[in-house]
């Protein structure tokens, strides 16, 4: 995993899982029941992600096991989708694993701002390849970091 989570709640039963499992209608991927080990509800350190080309995110914080099923219906109900609710990411968005199909085990970012399924982007194949390859650590003091870079690109310049 490239970066580090602090502040993770217990890991939940075998119970917990099932009880998820229920209200959501799907069973979770082995891959993301294996990770709330040691990431339900986790803070990572500051972060970032590609979302596309032109498009950066972060996650806040990982949702506790507890809450998933509360943020999969918000999810569900503004795009159908199978999409399971797995972190808090910036601007009040998400990053959701697919829990069904032949995309399941796929992580999605989804903009709550975007109707219906435009609002999700593929962003991994896996949880593996999400948290080993696409998010990285993000230090704004690093020369050429996320956000930073593009506006070096663009040679807008601002003040704190």
């Amino acid at each position: 995993m490239a970066i580090k989570i602090k502040q993770a709640k217990p890991a939940p039963s075998k119970d917990q899982v099932l009880g998820a499992e229920t209200e959501l209608g799907v069973t979770l991927p082995a891959e993301y029941v294996k990770f709330l080990n040691t990431g339900n509800g986790g803070i990572p350190e500051t972060n970032i992600f590609r979302i596309s080309a032109d498009n950066e995110g972060g996650i806040n914080e990982f949702i506790a096991l507890n809450r998933v099923p509360y943020e999969a219906a918000l999810i569900k109900e503004q795009t159908g989708s199978n999409c399971v609710p797995i972190a808090y990411a910036e601007g009040g968005n998400y990053v959701c694993i697919v829990a069904a199909g032949p995309e399941a085990g796929s992580i999605y970012f989804f903009d709550h701002e975007i109707p219906g399924t435009d609002a999700l982007t593929k962003l991994a194949g896996s949880l593996r390849e999400f948290l080993d390859v696409v998010v990285q650590p993000f230090d704004p003091k690093q020369k050429g970091s996320g956000y930073l870079t593009y506006i070096c690109q663009k040679r807008i310049r601002f003040s704190i």
